[in-house]
């Protein structure tokens, strides 16, 4: 087996990439097991600066698979070889391979923004990264599986550090991150994740200048997950400054599961909060613009299933967030594995709720590194064969939800006061 080179064309698709018929698993398998790297491909990836910084000790790796879907699955060392899948070069070509099964892929090429500076002398790479057509700000103080890997300390223990009590930006380095990377690469989506643990408003009056900071240099859509704020009315009031989108990521919906894994959530904001936050939202919210996430393996697979179609039900859209099983819930592992199975069920039963609540209009981005309804098999329903092109489709779509949102907010929500808000 031969073995690429630096200047071999990684970052372009194989001209056959659109001729298997097996890639609509590809993305599922990728982020349930992760993906392990041949000694040259590692090399090129360290030197070129494709690594993704989850957390303090995890990588991840944007990839293009053969149907143009982006996927960032976590980069492991230490996995069973029957169900992880090895990168390697053959022939000038990059490939996944798993057993005798191969699939053409392509490295996604890392934005140059990252190693600029913002007019403080801050790197951008270190608080802005990009995944897919999200841009993500702020994610090395989030909370939350999804974006750094593990729980945190007040999640953990009920307690912070003071570095940990802000989301660590400001307004200013906000803007010149969004204005640098729409250079390099067309976003779709902003995304603020949850930083602030503020029990009165969810960290919704610390994200307000960076969300007005935004969408003043971008058309993208802004989107925040945050923490359930006591008072409801702070819901209203993302929404009223600019919040395109917003989850509460519960992530453990069990009572005891959630008491065993994350106690100081637990303790201090509770399962009954964050149903009260995502049924509220849901309301004030478009259709299909409230979502939560799920961790694989908190609890079995269909009880699982049960929390997702409870969620659908209210009209938030869960999203499934596959966990390292060498980087599980610390100190306590997950309880269950789920298996790729399993998974596909799950999925089926996201998109058949996602058609039930008529949530047709996609407010929120086909994440790259979690599982969502637009991931179940057989995606021929969600995009006509005989109709435009997927990219038009989104395009024009993007359009019309970008307008739809200021008609939307301009008609339903008026600023609301310092007074208006109960203490």
């Amino acid at each position: 087996m031969s073995t690429a080179t630096a200047s071999e064309p990684w970052d372009r698709p194989a001209k056959d990439a659109r001729d298997h018929p097996e890639v609509a698993s590809l993305k599922l398998s990728l982020l349930l097991h992760g993906v392990k790297l041949d000694a040259s491909v590692e090399a090129r990836v360290r030197r070129e600066g494709h690594w993704l910084t989850v957390g303090t000790d995890q990588r991840r790796l944007e990839l293009q698979l053969p149907d143009a879907t982006i996927v960032a699955p976590l980069v492991v060392t230490n996995s069973g070889p029957d169900s992880t899948w090895m990168l390697l070069a053959s022939d000038g070509e990059l490939l996944m391979q798993r057993g005798q099964v191969r699939h053409s892929v392509f490295l996604v090429p890392p934005p140059s923004f990252y190693e600029e500076r913002t007019s403080s002398g801050r790197r951008l790479g270190d608080f802005a990264q990009v995944l897919g057509d999200v841009l993500v700000l702020g994610g090395a103080q989030a909370c939350g599986y999804s974006v750094s890997g593990s729980a945190c300390r007040f999640c953990r223990v009920g307690s912070r550090a003071q570095s940990e009590r802000t989301f660590g930006i400001t307004a200013y380095e906000a803007a010149e991150a969004v204005t640098a990377a729409a250079r390099g690469r067309r976003l779709k989506y902003v995304f603020l994740p949850a930083a602030s643990f503020d029990a009165e408003d969810g960290g919704v009056r610390e994200i307000e200048p960076l969300v007005k900071a935004v969408r003043r240099h971008t058309s993208a859509l802004v989107l925040a997950a945050l923490h359930p704020p006591r008072t409801l009315r702070w819901i209203d009031h993302a929404y009223a400054i600019g919040v395109d989108g917003i989850g509460f990521n519960l992530e453990v919906p069990d009572v005891a599961a959630l008491e065993r894994f994350l106690p100081g959530r637990a303790r201090y904001l509770g399962r009954s909060r964050y149903y009260h936050a995502l049924r509220h939202a849901a309301k004030i919210f478009p259709r299909g613009a409230v979502w939560t996430e799920l961790l694989l393996g908190s609890v079995p697979a269909q009880e699982l299933a049960t929390f997702a179609r409870e969620f659908l039900s209210w009209g938030v859209i869960p999203f499934l967030v596959p966990v390292r099983p060498d980087a599980a819930i610390r100190p306590t592992a997950l309880s269950f594995t789920a298996t790729a199975a399993e998974t596909e069920s799950l999925l089926q039963t996201l998109a058949d709720g996602w058609h039930s609540a008529d949530a047709r209009r996609r407010w929120l981005p086909n994440w790259p590194h979690v599982l969502g309804p637009t991931d179940v098999l057989g995606k021929a329903r969600f995009h006509r064969s005989n109709g435009p092109t997927p990219g038009l489709v989104d395009h024009l779509a993007l359009f019309a939800l970008r307008n739809v949102s200021r008609i939307r907010r301009s008609l339903r929500v008026r600023d609301l006061a310092e007074h208006d808000l109960e203490s």
